[in-house]
């Protein structure tokens, strides 16, 4: 009987660590010593806790190939200190035999694995392509709660060239900054993205030192209560893959971000362009949904640059920070695009200096025109606190939720909700500094911009 009941807890032990994975450690007096060692050890659905080194010191050059599903890798935070750290400088992170090009690269085959609270700087190589993070072919990976700087890429991610990989990939509440290579200004940046789709939420994406804050390939990229800005170029390159965004339906969705431009800028002034830069179409919209967008220039706000390619833009605001400037073009269609049909901008606010452009275009009466100062009543813009006064002009002048057409998407339960239905107050977000976010919670009419009033 004794050996029957055993016999009987060992399977159920079996079938319990099968179902909700076992708990490896690593750090000072713990079973690992080593990252590496530990994934070595875990089967799928196993938590690789990863304790802080004494005084804060980083785990170094760190180079991990991820092949397995479900490991979350969780850095623990004890009282009064910051995220766990790794460095990877002086290591070549190459790509070359079993070498991976990240800190943390996950394959096909790492499904649903989580990444999670950790400090990743100092991955570079030769082909200045070195990133924190990078994803290849595996869908559901969450990267959360991670300060990934100082590396030549922050983020990577990309697929086979199906929808049927690279799903679903969801960054939130990270802080991405200060990526990139001056070997390649044009190439690095701080989020490189492509596959069926991908979702940043709640994250703080700045300051890229040499290419763009977020550039995508994906067939659909959805950015929602992040707080982009001070690029060294575009603040988004959202553009073209002949696998990805030849396909209909290859949209952008923008929702309630605050995208700042840099002043002085050297780089390019374009707040974002939506279209090709290799020569293959974009057959989807750049939907524009509730963002608070400040640009002191007058290059364009969104640029058009493929056939397929159009705007939904509603319920946003654009302000030139109190520059007083003029001829301010909104939108720019070449290279195909055009300003017709595909192109609609209804219940916005834009700054006195862009009617001009917007004379020029059907829609004026649509939209709201205010002064450059005092602008439109943000609490603090100059320490970047772009919500809104309560006597704001933005308050209860957006459209309906209802009324817009939202975008359907693939591994669409993270945007929408498992019913797949239209979004509703409970189900969108604003942006929290530093890096998070929280519900979106309507009082009547949505107002307009990235928050509503308190």
């Amino acid at each position: 009987m004794l050996k029957d009941a055993c016999t009987v807890l060992g399977l159920l032990t079996a079938v319990s660590v099968e179902l909700f994975g076992a708990t490896l450690e690593v750090g000072p007096g713990r079973r690992y010593q080593k990252i590496e060692a530990a994934y070595d050890a875990a089967r799928p659905g196993d938590i690789i806790l990863v304790y802080p080194l004494p005084d804060g010191e980083p785990y170094r050059r760190v180079a991990l190939n991820v092949r397995k599903p479900r490991i979350t890798f969780r850095a623990v935070h004890t009282s009064g200190k910051n995220r766990v750290r790794i460095d990877g400088s002086g290591f070549e992170y190459s790509g070359v035999g079993a070498i991976p090009r990240a800190i943390f690269q996950f394959y096909s085959g790492a499904d649903g694995c989580v990444l999670e609270g950790f400090e990743l700087y100092g991955a570079r190589n030769r082909s200045h392509n070195g990133a924190g993070v990078r994803i290849h072919d595996a869908s559901w990976v969450v990267v959360r709660d991670c300060s990934i700087h100082h590396n030549d890429m922050g983020i990577m991610t990309s697929g086979s060239g199906t929808l049927d990989s690279a799903v679903g990939l969801l960054i939130e509440r990270c802080a991405v900054f200060a990526n990139g290579s001056s070997a390649r200004p044009g190439y690095s940046h701080n989020l490189y993205l492509g596959g069926a789709s991908v979702i940043v939420r709640g994250c703080e994406i700045h300051d890229s030192t040499a290419g763009h804050n977020v550039k995508s390939r994906a067939h659909v990229t959805w950015v929602e209560a992040c707080f982009v800005h001070d690029s060294a170029n575009r603040e988004f390159d959202l553009v073209d893959s002949r696998h990805y965004t030849t396909r209909p339906g290859s949209h952008a969705v923008l929702f309630g971000n605050v995208i700042v431009k840099r002043s002085n800028l050297r780089g390019n002034r374009t707040v974002i362009h939506f279209g090709q830069d290799g020569g293959h179409d974009h057959a989807g919209q750049l939907f524009l949904l509730h963002n608070t967008i400040v640009t002191p220039y007058i290059s364009p706000v969104v640029d058009l640059s493929a056939p397929g390619s159009g705007l939904f833009m509603v319920n946003s605001v654009v302000w030139d920070g109190g520059a007083g400037q003029r001829n301010m073009t909104v939108v720019r269609a070449r290279d195909g695009a055009r300003l017709g049909g595909n192109v609609v901008v209804r219940s916005n606010w834009f700054v006195a200096g862009a009617v001009g452009w917007l004379r020029r275009w059907p829609a004026l009466e649509e939209n709201y025109v205010g002064d450059s100062v005092p602008g439109p009543g943000f609490r603090s813009p100059g320490t970047g606190d772009f919500r809104l006064v309560p006597k704001s002009p933005l308050v209860n002048k957006g459209l309906p939720w209802r009324t817009i057409p939202w975008p359907s998407f693939p591994g669409d339960r993270l945007v929408y909700g498992r019913g797949g239905r239209p979004l509703s107050a409970r189900t969108r977000y604003q942006y929290v500094p530093s890096a998070s976010y929280e519900p979106r919670r309507l009082r009547g009419r949505p107002d307009l911009g990235a928050f509503e009033r308190p």
